[in-house]
């Protein structure tokens, strides 16, 4: 910059034009965005160029008022400025820009180029802080001889040093500003529009202002309702339909014309649609719901962000991805992102060796404590004999005499213990109050869907009648047939709407039968632990049931750990009960 002022020469210095013939000029004021606006730059540049086509003697014909980045090499307003001086009648002899920066940042070549091009069209750039100087010709002391390489700017240097120095402080500021929003990401902070169902709030740290999300209550509900329902397993078809039927349209947007870059016009509206399927599973994948952020800048890594939780908890979040997108919590407090999780998950029970012949597998030796290993040994003639085993090898973990239990007689002990399971009376009890709890809470929130849904059926109803006022009195058949069309979607809207309704309220009968339902499990909890498909859920509930997984001699002497909700009827424990006899000193298994 210091080369660039001793090299500068002040507007009152510049030649005056020596003929007398009347030049035309236009003056180009550009700021980088519509936010510089604000600031009154363009009426600054405005207010210098016309001093300086003044001090000139040129006519200004035109003014260029616009804001539009100068680090791009292909500018509308650049070649609206070309397109005119081609297309008018009046000769353009001149531009004025503020400075050569204001022309372009992309740098002396750039610079150069665009120079060249106006050049060609027979116009001169020049800048109101005096640095571009008229050409001359090195051959003019000669008489009326000229050159291409005898005609030059003696500012050339110049010029290109000051469109380099453009280039170089544009680089600087987009470091500072792109860096410092990189940092306040990776810190938890936000930096971009807040995707739909959440909104920015200014959070004050210390003295400073920084930019977090929070629920934007007019639409976040929706994408509640969505994880929620996609957790519980509904389809996505049918979360789709009553999310739709509680009155959802996606956000809209404004469409601007900005031909008049100073005063943009709406010209129309984009959005206000219908939710889709594949919106559904785009939507249920953006971790901020969570309380979570991930992107580019955080090299896809999750962090948490900061003063928000999420409209929806992690482990919400993970059930409605259904492992698509896994939010993994580790015991530091560090966060993890596992994408297509559910190959892990479809991979354990293989991992497990989970064999539907052998359920109960999964208890321990009696010896060694590891997992029991079931298979058919045939015997000499020729028939097969199923068993649970463990033992025998000659090296490893299982290098301990062998034990075998026959299948049949091992997996009835375990059925007849668990049949004589029992819940306690606390359990009972206590389970009976959070089952009220959680069941008013349930019904709060049908309550509340279904008020929605009516909300936005009215709101459906009072379009249809307004369109049918309109066609009753409409001769064009063309608004007419899309008056009818609108009719009917309306119509469709509706009917899918109440639908939804019908089928969310809960009526008397609906809740005697859920009571009912739930006695029967508390008074069998047998039924749950043995009607299930799946081994690896069986594993999981047979550890609610026990501290610590008994062995099958345990199972056989009554004396396994339960948890203290749970407790084994009296004919089982009774020593006159059929089920077990009584202990002996004997152990009750075979070696």
């Amino acid at each position: 910059m210091v080369i660039v002022s001793l090299l500068r020469v002040t507007p009152s210095h510049m030649p005056t034009p020596t003929n007398t013939k009347q030049e035309n000029c236009l003056l180009d004021c550009r700021v980088s965005d519509p936010l510089q606006l604000k600031g009154g730059s363009l009426e600054l540049q405005e207010m210098l160029g016309r001093k300086l086509a003044e001090k000139q003697g040129w006519k200004v014909i035109k003014v260029y008022r616009q804001p539009h980045s100068a680090t791009t090499t292909e500018r509308d307003d650049i070649e609206e400025i070309e397109e005119f001086i081609k297309s008018t009648e009046i000769k353009v002899h001149h531009i004025i820009f503020k400075c050569i920066d204001r022309f372009t940042r992309e740098g002396s070549s750039e610079y150069e180029r665009r120079k060249v091009r106006l050049e060609k069209l027979g116009v001169q750039v020049w800048d109101t802080q005096g640095i571009i100087q008229p050409k001359k010709n090195t051959l003019e002391h000669l008489g009326d001889f000229k050159y291409k390489w005898s005609y030059y700017s003696p500012s050339e240097g110049a010029e290109m040093l000051a469109a380099h120095q453009g280039k170089q402080e544009w680089r600087d500021i987009i470091n500072r500003l792109i860096g410092a929003e990189i940092q306040l990401v990776r810190a938890g902070y936000s930096v971009r529009r807040a995707p739909d169902g959440l909104k920015n709030k200014i959070v004050l740290v210390g003295s400073k202002e920084y930019t977090s999300r929070e629920a934007n209550i007019a639409r976040s509900h929706f994408f509640v309702e969505m994880m929620e329902l996609r957790a519980r397993g509904m389809d996505d078809k049918d979360i789709v339909e009553r999310i739709n039927a509680m009155g959802f349209r996606t956000q809209t947007y404004r469409h601007w014309d900005r031909t008049d870059k100073e005063h943009p016009v709406v010209i129309g509206k984009h959005g206000g649609k219908l939710l889709t399927v594949k919106q559904l599973q785009r939507f249920v994948q953006c971790t901020e719901y969570a309380g979570v952020t991930c992107e580019k800048w955080t090299h896809y890594k999750p962090v948490r962000m900061q003063e928000f939780r999420g409209i929806v908890s992690i482990e919400t979040f993970n059930l409605a991805n259904r492992g698509k997108v896994y939010i993994k919590e580790n015991p530091d407090g560090s966060l993890e992102i596992l994408r297509d999780y559910e190959k892990y998950l479809n991979e354990k029970p293989k991992r497990l060796k989970n064999n539907p012949d052998y359920r109960y597998k999964f208890f321990p030796c009696p010896i060694c404590s590891k997992s029991m290993l079931g298979s058919s040994s045939k015997g000499k003639s020729g028939a097969h004999y199923s068993a649970y085993h463990c033992g025998g090898a000659t090296s490893g973990a299982r290098a301990h005499k062998y034990v075998r239990f026959p299948k049949e007689e091992y997996e009835n002990s375990i059925q007849k213990f668990i049949v004589a399971l029992k819940f306690t009376g606390v359990m009972v009890d206590s389970f009976g109050k959070v089952l009220n709890d959680v069941y008013l809470t349930r019904e709060k929130e049908v309550v509340a869907q279904s008020s929605m849904i009516s909300h936005n059926v009215g709101g459906l109803k009072a379009q249809q009648a307004s369109a049918l006022d309109t066609l009753t009195v409409t001769q064009s058949a063309v608004t007419r047939k899309k008056l009818e069309e609108k009719i009917d979607d309306l119509e469709r809207q509706i009917q899918e709407a109440e639908g939804q309704r019908d089928e969310i309220e809960v009526n008397e009968k609906d809740i005697k039968a859920f009571v009912k339902y739930v006695k029967t499990i508390m008074e069998h909890p047998s039924e749950i632990l043995m009607d299930t498909d799946s081994m690896h859920a069986q594993q999981i509930l047979f550890g609610l049931v026990f501290d610590e997984l008994p062995t099958y001699p345990e199972i056989l002497n009554g004396t396994p750990k339960l948890s203290l909700a749970f407790k084994l009827s009296e004919d089982y424990i009774n020593p006159n009960s059929q089920c077990v006899t009584p202990r002996g000193v004997e152990p009750r298994f075979k070696a």
